[in-house]
């Protein structure tokens, strides 16, 4: 697990508990902690031959609060291993804020020893990618920042390790409780190398997690950094300053879900982490007539819906193209009576039968007949009475009393107003383009007029939808667009060509 939590609070604050009587006390119970581990004998437990393969994700928390998460990978390289770390996390504590978006992959000997590795890290907003590689002495930096590009040599001797390795050290190494492990780490914040120093406190039995061994370790200055590991070296908890801030291991789906709608909401904290930018910018989104984008780094099991606008023109292993046209002519047809039926019923969160929906819907359409036209209408109806947020209001009845709400609120509203009309509509997501940032993820509908599926955006007011509403997934439910997790911070695009009309 990477060190992320205590990295943002790598700027001195004031302690927590630093009076003298909590100092005596911390000292005492390490002093009961030392001396029980001699009583038992103090032997090393086996030594775990490697650390711990697959993926873990983790969720970040403030004062009970989440506030991030991160997500490490570990697998096979060759005679070594490789350790991926993507995680994002916004604190604000003591009128002290920090923003992080990191990306993090380091290759790594058996013993865990560092080779080299590559950073793309956005810090409280300056962006910066890091690269280099373990010389004889020391290890080979090069920083790419504002279009600038430095190298310089970390001068060093011996072994030097990632962050990301030290939890794993002491059961690589053989667990001895209260045995101190020195070493020297890399700090790819400070971009320094550090001595270090990792210690075994014991074993202990965590509420509701189980055993597990409890290390610490001084990367950081003037951070108390807790660690909690099972037998395997999987970490399972990291408590900085005495509990402010909780790293906790949490399984796949929970992060998921945490992950998605929170992208899809545009919050902060995963903002930077999300969005993907590209070159050459959009000129003018408005008016493309066709455009055709490459994304790199698609899971090759992942599927791209194609129908109406939307096209894959190339597809190679990790790397997928596709267009967005508006076709010369638009066949209609009729919709088959299940899909009819299926977008115009209810869920969970689509309310078309609601006495409020079904009261609203009326009123804005007054009596237009015109399904083209209820579609403009209820479109324009949400687009301006309801205000953009960050915040999801999980029931449109919530979005009506409050008059607030993110993209998922505005579609959703939308969409139990147009099925509550007998318009059959879809709750879609994937990506649009954001003016001078990029790609973010976005929910809006597509409603079924004319005998087509027409692309709505009540969040923007616009029907049809702009050519950069690239569908991904269909449904409004949590494990609807839980697949966005497999994605999100790892696809780059490339604008292959943006077409507009012709000048008369």
């Amino acid at each position: 697990m990477p060190q992320l939590s205590s990295l943002l609070f790598s700027v001195p604050l004031r302690l927590r508990g630093s009076n003298p009587l909590s100092r005596f006390i911390g000292c005492l119970l390490l002093l009961l902690t030392l001396l029980m581990a001699v009583w038992c004998g103090a032997a090393p437990l086996p030594s775990v031959t490697s650390p711990p393969l697959g993926e873990q994700w983790f969720s970040i928390n403030l004062n009970d609060e989440r506030t991030g998460f991160a997500h490490q990978t570990i697998s096979k390289r060759g005679d070594g291993y490789e350790i991926s770390v993507d995680s994002s996390v916004k604190l604000t504590v003591l009128g002290f804020s920090r923003e992080a978006a990191i990306r993090e992959s380091y290759l790594v000997t058996r013993e865990l020893v560092l080779l080299s590795f590559t950073i793309d890290q956005t810090l409280d907003g300056s962006s910066m990618k890091l690269t280099g590689k373990a010389v004889s002495d020391g290890v080979s930096l090069t920083v790419e920042n504002a279009g600038k590009k430095k190298s310089s040599l970390l001068k060093s001797r011996g072994p030097i390790y990632p962050a990301a390795a030290l939890n794993i050290y002491p059961l690589m190494k053989g667990f001895v409780a209260g045995k101190k492990y020195r070493l020297k780490a890399l700090d790819t914040e400070a971009q320094k190398i550090k001595e270090v120093v990792v210690t075994a406190l014991g074993m202990e039995t965590l509420p509701g997690i189980g055993e597990a061994f409890r290390i610490n370790n001084d990367l950081y200055p003037f951070v108390e950094n807790d660690i909690w590991v099972d037998r395997q070296g999987k970490t399972l908890k990291e408590s900085v300053r005495d509990g402010l801030v909780v790293t906790l291991a949490e399984d796949a789906a929970t992060a998921a879900r945490f992950l998605t709608q929170t992208a899809l909401a545009k919050k902060d904290l995963v903002f930077d982490f999300s969005l993907i930018k590209v070159a050459p910018p959009l000129t003018d989104p408005a008016r493309l007539t066709r455009l055709t984008v490459e994304f790199s780094g698609w899971p090759e099991d992942m599927i791209l819906p194609e129908e109406g606008v939307q096209k894959i023109v190339a597809r190679e292993g990790r790397n997928l193209t596709v267009a967005l046209s508006y076709p010369a002519t638009r066949e209609g047809k009729p919709l088959p009576d299940d899909e009819r039926k299926h977008f115009l019923e209810g869920t969970e969160r689509i309310i078309p039968e609601h006495p409020q929906i079904r009261a609203l819907q009326e009123s804005i359409l007054n009596g237009e007949k015109d399904q083209t036209k209820g579609v403009e209408l209820l479109n324009r109806w949400v687009a301006a009475t309801i205000e953009g947020t960050v915040t999801d209001s999980q029931s449109p009845v919530e979005t009506l009393q409050s008059k607030k709400g993110n993209c998922q609120s505005h579609a959703r509203l939308y969409a139990s107003l147009a099925r509550s009309a007998g318009i059959p509509t879809k709750f879609v997501s994937g990506l649009v383009w954001v003016p001078d940032k990029g790609f973010m993820y976005h929910s809006w509908a597509e409603s079924f007029v004319g005998g087509n599926w027409l692309a709505v955006d009540p969040t923007f007011g616009q029907a049809p939808a702009d050519l950069t509403h690239i569908r991904m997934f269909d449904g409004d439910a949590p494990d609807d667009v839980a697949p966005l997790a497999r994605i999100i911070g790892r696809l780059k695009a490339r604008i292959i060509s943006q077409d507009y009309p012709a000048v008369q």
